[in-house]
């Protein structure tokens, strides 16, 4: 038998397959991180890729917004630290903003681990809520129907940043630049019209030009304030590899292109994925959770079956759509019903990528979660337990015995490209 470890919460879990069906693992590239980042993110700030230095900038600037990450992505703190020095050596004042789209607002304890108590107790920090009416003001309508409706905070300083990480999404391509502002700082009811169009097939991981999602944020982001980026392109285990500065389009597509070479690998197709999305915080809820789905739906052959490898140590994560429609609706029910845009959301989303895999490749779905949240998924169409090796009991029983099996690690990230065997 061979033993696979996977990253799940905050430990690793073990799964025991047959040699001789075991295909492999799939997982990023190897990278080398880099050895100072406060040195690299000066070096960026003062040489950036399409605009002034940042210190040139700053020189004329009496008030600065930095709009950054929150918890569901790597900490922005190293980053932050050598911009906030540049700025506090030009006198600027500075105020820190969590661009958190729609997920919960952070906790004080969460904001201090996130950022650091010295940068909590020395600047301003505005959390974002999207469902705030009084902090929105709009600024008409995409051409494919999205309000641009986003915080007015953005509007209140002379210069706005983006500083946060680039990895790619299975929503927009790759994360960074113009996602700060959608979903970042927009109104809820934006977001949710932004991201309907993940119903169109041309919205993929790693993909830039042609996926509506992105060219619609880009639309969204494009007369909205966002004067300079500074991004650490991220490996696999939340390593800076490299930092990029500069103009929002010009660095943002070089730190895309390098984010592609560590996470574009090719993957074996089987008849069993067994999928991590890499542990806590990328596993933190069912929505972030979901996420190993995305590379798995890629990998598993028709008929086969997915182990979703998710803690869900905080729960679902979602609002009552995605509940309602895991436990009352069919997996081709979902596919139909998340189609009609007045009924759709970010739950109705959620529960399409868990349906999808069943509807199209005719595979089964199963969960291996935390032992708090095995009861909540009962009902749905996904199968839950804590116990790897009933998971793999009920994958290897839907397919077969002489299954083939394939692991994929920090799935959430991963841009596969599938190899028949």
């Amino acid at each position: 038998m061979v033993s696979i470890t996977l990253a799940f919460g905050r430990g690793t879990v073990e799964f025991e397959v047959p040699d001789e069906h075991f295909l492999g693992h799939v997982r990023p590239r190897p990278v080398t991180a880099l050895d100072d980042v406060h040195e690299a993110v000066h070096a960026a700030l003062a040489d950036p890729i399409g605009s002034k230095p940042l210190s040139e900038m700053a020189a004329g600037a009496d008030s600065v917004l930095i709009l950054t990450v929150d918890y569901t992505r790597p900490s922005p703190r190293p980053l932050l630290e050598p911009v906030l020095e540049l700025l506090e050596q030009a006198s600027v004042r500075a105020t820190i903003a969590i661009a958190a789209g729609r997920h919960r607002p952070m906790a004080e304890d969460e904001m201090v681990q996130h950022l650091g108590r010295q940068i909590c107790s020395t600047y301003p920090i505005i959390q974002h809520d999207s469902f705030d009416p009084a902090a929105h003001v709009n600024r008409g309508r995409t051409s494919r129907g999205t309000p641009i409706k986003v915080n007015s905070a953005i509007f209140e300083y002379d210069l706005v940043l983006a500083v946060g990480v680039i990895e790619p999404t299975y929503l927009a391509g790759f994360s960074g630049s113009r996602k700060m502002l959608m979903p970042g700082m927009a109104w809820h009811e934006a977001i949710d019209a932004n991201h309907y169009l993940i119903t169109d097939p041309a919205c993929r991981v790693g993909v830039l030009d042609g996926n509506p999602i992105s060219e619609d944020m880009e639309e969204f982001a494009r007369d909205l304030p966002l004067d300079f980026i500074v991004y650490s392109v991220v490996g696999p285990n939340d390593e800076d590899t490299a930092i990029v500065a500069g103009d929002r389009y010009q660095a943002h597509r070089e730190g895309c292109r390098l984010s592609e070479q560590i996470f574009r690998v090719p993957g074996p197709m089987a008849d069993i994925i067994i999928s991590s999305a890499g542990g806590y915080p990328y596993d933190c809820d069912l929505v972030q959770g979901k996420k190993t789905i995305i590379p798995a739906y890629e990998l598993v052959k028709p008929g086969g079956a997915i182990v979703m490898v998710s803690e869900t140590e905080e729960g679902w994560g979602a609002e009552g759509t995605f509940v309602k429609w895991l436990k009352e609706l069919t997996p081709e029910e979902i596919v139909v019903e998340v189609m009609k845009r007045d009924l759709f959301s970010l739950g109705a989303h959620g529960a399409r990528i868990l349906a999808k895999p069943v509807v199209d490749r005719q595979a089964a779905v199963f969960a291996l979660v935390g032992e708090h949240f095995v009861h909540e998924l009962e009902g749905t169409f996904v199968r839950a337990t804590s116990d790897p090796a009933q998971a793999m009991a009920w994958a290897q029983e839907h397919v077969g015995s002489d299954a083939t099996t394939v692991a994929v690690h920090q799935a959430r990230r991963l841009i596969v490209e599938p190899q028949s065997v």
